[in-house]
């Protein structure tokens, strides 16, 4: 069978063209990262080794919001009262005390075990007072909109304290609307009104400025 030999021409080009796609494709990334600085989180690559958590939400990125414990074993007793949710599920947010029912204005956990409570996001603590059905409280200030309240709390905080995300609030205690001994109650408040803390870990924190 006869072989035929390439053109002296074939191989250059090919080169020529390798090289186009080659310098094509760097020039591309060089622009999304001079015109999005976070392009590399976007695509998965994390700088220095950060394993920072980001949530991608319409094209913008910020740090996620993390659950107010640490702990593997706390699970939630009563959830959030939505007017929203079905019949049942309200029943199941109702709090029982001496034969009067409360509304759940934020998630009550439980646990058997003592667990720490951490700030879901950098903040400043504003508030810490006596409640009367649920024990110690700690108020954090995360910017002029958005605060949060942790109940049933042994705080290891004061008044006044910048806590960053994650930081140790205080231990779970116990409480007077429940049997568990270790408990939690977090109440979350977007512009003075209550929103189903559930539904506000997975929010984007750059929308609730």
């Amino acid at each position: 069978m006869k072989q035929r030999k390439l053109k002296k021409y074939v191989l250059p080009t090919l080169y020529v063209i390798i090289l186009m796609v080659v310098f094509g494709a760097v020039s591309l990334v060089s622009s999304l990262i001079s015109t999005n600085p976070n392009y590399l989180y976007a695509i998965g690559i994390l700088k220095n080794g950060d394993a920072t958590t980001v949530v991608e939400t319409d094209g913008s990125l910020s740090e996620g919001i993390i659950k107010p414990y640490t702990s593997d074993k706390v699970s939630i007793a009563k959830s959030f009262y939505d007017i929203k949710a079905t019949e049942i599920e309200q029943q199941n947010s109702l709090i029982e005390f001496q034969n009067t029912y409360m509304k759940n204005t934020g998630t009550l956990y439980r646990s058997d075990e003592a667990f720490d409570i951490v700030s879901v996001l950098d903040g400043t603590v504003i508030n810490i007072k006596e409640d009367e059905l649920l024990g110690t409280l700690v108020e954090v200030e995360h910017n002029t909109n958005l605060r949060t309240i942790y109940y049933s709390v042994e705080p290891e905080v004061k008044v006044g304290d910048v806590i960053s995300q994650g930081e140790k609030i205080g231990v779970a205690s116990s409480n007077k609307i429940s049997k568990d001994k270790y408990n939690l109650l977090i109440e979350v408040y977007y512009n003075g009104t209550l929103i189903n803390p559930e539904t506000f870990y997975a929010m984007d924190i750059t929308k609730l400025n």
